[in-house]
């Protein structure tokens, strides 16, 4: 079923997938709103991440990949670490 989407879209509904699952998991915070707003940016950051595999010229399927990383990382993970590339790209 999921095999005749495109890469960027498998990326993005595994994303949400995992992203729902971890908050769950996590028992932390599983507010309904909480989990499908954390799913919803993970998959937009799939997305986006996809964008960005396609501009390098890299396979597709990397798609796929970025996807569940981010699902797996989650949002503030991911945040965390782009604030930090882009501040030692801007130091240099």
């Amino acid at each position: 079923m999921f095999d005749k989407l495109p890469p960027e879209m498998q990326g993005a509904a595994l994303a949400v997938f995992v992203a729902v699952l971890r908050v769950i998991y996590d028992k932390e915070e599983t507010k309904p709103l909480r989990v499908i707003l954390e799913a919803a940016i993970c998959g937009g950051l799939s997305v986006t991440a996809s964008a960005g595999i396609q501009a390098l010229g890299l396979n597709p399927d990397w798609a796929i990949f970025a996807g569940g990383a981010i699902g797996y990382f989650g949002s503030t993970t991911v945040r965390a670490v782009s604030i930090k590339f882009v501040s030692t790209r801007i130091d240099k």
